[in-house]
């Protein structure tokens, strides 16, 4: 699935599932403390929800939002480039109240900006890129089983 300049917004895990998605330039707004993501991403999919460029803002109200929890044990999500307002939490991500989940979600963060977006207190199971690894982040990568809807390759 492929998201570009939308706008997004709910109270808990109002992004949630399997999917493999990318989200390009969206704005997602938090109208609750709670959690944005919940992916349920399977053991064997390298890909789950990247969001790149995007903004997340919440309503005045809300002050006390995680980037994800895991629905199930390897929930794979990213957030890269993006603006993340001072509603995240300082710890980031959440393990849904199961220690084992530490152990096989794949949460990561790049490059991010904001007054969310200080790592040092994140949780030490979430990854943050290396330049490297986030240049492999792209959507000819994520996408490699069908490429021939990405603008890029079409030229």
């Amino acid at each position: 699935l492929y998201f570009a300049d939308c706008y997004i917004e709910g109270t808990t895990d109002f992004i949630f599932g399997p999917a493999t998605a990318w989200f390009e330039h969206c704005t997602i707004k938090s109208k609750a403390d709670s959690y944005v993501t919940a992916a349920s991403t399977p053991a064997d999919q390298p890909f789950g929800y990247i969001f790149n460029h995007c903004k997340l803002i919440a309503q005045n109200d809300v002050s006390k939002v995680y980037l994800g929890r895991p629905w199930r044990p390897y929930a794979c999500t990213l957030f890269m480039n993006c603006e993340l307002g001072k509603h995240i939490r300082p710890e980031g991500w959440e393990n849904w109240r199961n220690p084992d989940n530490e152990k096989t979600t794949r949460y990561s963060e790049y490059n991010n900006s904001g007054n969310g977006a200080n790592n040092a207190g994140r949780v030490k199971w979430a990854h943050q890129l290396s330049k490297k690894e986030a240049a492999n982040i792209t959507l000819e990568n994520v996408f490699k089983q069908c490429t021939n809807w990405i603008p890029t390759m079409n030229k």
